[in-house]
């Protein structure tokens, strides 16, 4: 569609430089900004040095992390299976990283959907973690070409995070596997694994990190889309910086070694559990 021209670099020269761990079939190569995701102003509140590759806060937009663990969260109504299973693959691999449970899957939230909030922050008002797949993203009042984004409360120490919620943008996308799904007409493919992790970073504090300072890293703030395109391997400074909020338990210290599994991992490993997590989860929340 014509706003790609205008909007997203066109990438494919730099793909394996850049992002070793894409998967490609041929389709037609986007590069597409992120940054939008991201309210920059909060984070330079809650961390000044954020964006200083010379601190040890450097890509941290919350060195508190959440105040309790694991962090319980629900679905919208209207993401599809496919959809929920690559999310919680996502979330495995933030837990794979630390060695600890992150995340507590409490099943769908009750009658609730992306299109059930009237605005972008709205969602934040019902106390619930929740994920939503927005229809209509124009009432985001983020740009069309923002794939998702990530919104939060702070506690009072502003380091810290309270509540926190993720909206996809399926009105301009198609999101789901990017290995499975098909675009649609004038819609790009977006692999909701890829996606995820980067917002889930997000949602657990970590900020944006130049592709100057790791060109490999889950929180670059670009993603190649398009069918096939899948970027689900962590950096090691990836790593590093959720570990540094989080700490790290077990075989997790070790980051050499965690480097070597995921080299080595079939590629639906993770997937396949979260859909063991996830038919379970339906039925009854659980933590895990």
């Amino acid at each position: 569609m014509a706003s790609f021209a205008q909007k997203y670099l066109i990438g494919a020269g730099t793909l394996l430089f850049s992002f070793v761990n894409f998967v490609a079939c041929g389709s037609q190569l986007y590069q597409v900004s992120v940054r939008d995701d991201l309210d920059v102003s909060r984070v330079r509140q809650a961390n000044p040095q954020y964006n200083d590759p010379e601190s040890t806060l450097y890509g941290i937009h919350a060195s508190s992390g959440w105040g309790s663990l694991p962090i319980s969260f629900k679905l919208g109504t209207d993401m599809d299976y496919n959809q929920k299973q690559e999310l919680l693959a996502a979330m495995q691999k933030w837990e794979w990283a630390t060695g600890k449970s992150l995340f507590e899957f409490q099943g769908t939230h009750s009658d609730t959907k992306g299109d059930s909030f009237k605005d972008l922050f709205s969602s934040l008002g019902d106390e619930v973690n929740g994920h939503y797949i927005d229809a209509d993203w124009n009432k985001t009042s983020k740009p069309t070409y923002v794939l998702a984004t990530t919104i939060w409360n702070n506690t009072n120490s502003y380091s810290q995070i309270a509540t926190a919620d993720i909206r996809f943008n399926s009105q301009h996308y198609v999101i789901g596997d990017s290995l499975l799904v098909e675009s649609e007409a004038d819609k790009q493919v977006v692999d909701m694994q890829s996606l995820a992790i980067h917002e889930l970073g997000h949602l657990l504090g970590l900020a944006h990190v130049d592709e100057e300072i790791d060109p490999v890293s889950v929180m670059n703030p670009s993603l190649f889309i398009g069918e096939g395109l899948t970027s689900r391997k962590l950096s090691r400074s990836d790593i590093v910086r959720i570990q540094t909020i989080y700490g790290c338990e077990g075989d997790a210290c070790d980051i050499d070694a965690l480097i070597e599994q995921q080299e080595h991992a079939e590629a639906g490993e993770l997937s396949l559990t979260a859909k063991q997590w996830l038919d379970y989860g339906e039925k009854t929340p659980i933590s895990h």
